[in-house]
């Protein structure tokens, strides 16, 4: 993803010492037939993810989902529900940036256009059936995935013994 000016501004006070930074991941789902997933490939390091992205200082994690998936992938999608929140391991950059990121997963449906790659954080997008992930995928991404099919289902939360299974 690529890093927003608010994190650039504070990274020149604080240096790559370790930031807790509120994120988003919008799992667009399309469900007629068959469910599919809307995804994207990385151009860091070639993974397959759902759309995510940093929010924007006050931003409502819906109104982010929404931007990061149409800012992507071109694509407009509604938020269904909030399907699940949890905070990464700590993440740590090429650049020696450190963070972790409270994700807050967003079930999202798809209303409208194509994916495309619309911006150089990605190299590939499209629609995958949830049968079939594409790969390299990480375990996280299948989990957040998996909560997003979970429809109707109360909001999902990282414990302790789910750390384990990642």
């Amino acid at each position: 993803m690529a890093t927003p000016e608010f994190i650039t501004d504070l990274r020149q006070h604080i240096g790559t010492r370790e930031l807790w930074i509120p994120a988003v991941r919008g799992v667009t789902l399309r469900r007629d037939p068959e469910p599919e997933v809307l995804l994207v490939r990385r151009s860091d390091n070639g993974a397959w993810t759902v759309t995510s992205g940093i929010l924007d200082p006050g931003e409502d994690p819906a109104v982010g989902a929404v931007r990061e998936i149409e800012e992507e992938t071109s694509v407009i999608a509604r938020p269904v529900r909030v399907a699940g929140v949890f905070a990464t391991h700590l993440v740590q950059y090429g650049n020696g940036d450190r963070c972790r990121y409270l994700d807050t997963v967003m079930e999202m449906e798809h209303v409208s256009g194509e994916p495309r790659v619309n911006d150089d954080e990605s190299v590939d997008t499209g629609w995958f059936s949830v049968d079939a992930l594409p790969e390299p995928m990480n375990e996280d991404q299948k989990m957040v995935i998996a909560w997003a099919l979970d429809s109707g289902a109360p909001a999902q939360f990282f414990t302790a013994s789910s750390a384990d299974a990642l």
